[in-house]
């Protein structure tokens, strides 16, 4: 049966670039944190072993420039998806439906994230309004079924949530 399951990392995307006001929200870029957050947290995918068969992600450009830490060019197969913008939990949902792989890596955006992450591991109710539980650039990590064409509330199993602060930096040489 273990064969049988999937997993799913959720990583929102790093954080964004506030400063120039004229750009539009789906134009903006990463902010130096951002970039050395994402790049972090993609040196912790791979030490932890955690690199995807397929990627899902917003085409928002923090969202892209956060996968672009983990790879550029690389041989996962990686599907950019207008509709992973902003989404809800419904769209969310329905794009997972979609995809195939034993592992899946999802980056985009709260609140639509957190509200996935609510609706597969039912956090109670006082938790999940207290705090939040995907800061930019955190990656949350489940267990899920093998079948996701019809995911029901509590079907996955989170085993963590990591974020930037909790991964030490390596010591420099």
């Amino acid at each position: 049966m273990a064969d049988k399951l999937r997993e799913l990392l959720i990583w929102r995307h790093a954080k964004s670039d506030w400063s120039n006001e004229h750009i539009s929200d789906k134009d903006r870029a990463l902010s130096e944190r951002g970039r050395r957050n994402a790049k972090k947290m993609a040196s912790w995918l791979e030490t932890q072993e955690l690199l995807p068969d397929v990627i899902l992600c917003s085409t928002a450009k923090r969202a892209q420039q956060t996968l672009n830490r983990l790879c550029k060019d690389c041989d996962i197969q990686t599907l950019n998806l207008d509709s992973l913008y902003l989404a809800d939990l419904s769209t969310l949902l329905a794009e997972l439906a979609k995809v195939e792989g034993k592992r899946i890596l999802l980056i985009g955006h709260n609140p639509g994230l957190e509200k996935l992450i609510d609706y597969l591991h039912t956090l109670p109710s006082e938790q999940s309004s207290q705090i939040k539980l995907l800061p930019t650039a955190a990656i949350a990590h489940f267990v899920m079924p093998a079948d996701w064409s019809n995911l029901e509330r509590g079907d996955g199993k989170m085993v963590s949530i990591t974020r930037p602060k909790d991964i030490q930096n390596p010591p420099s040489s």
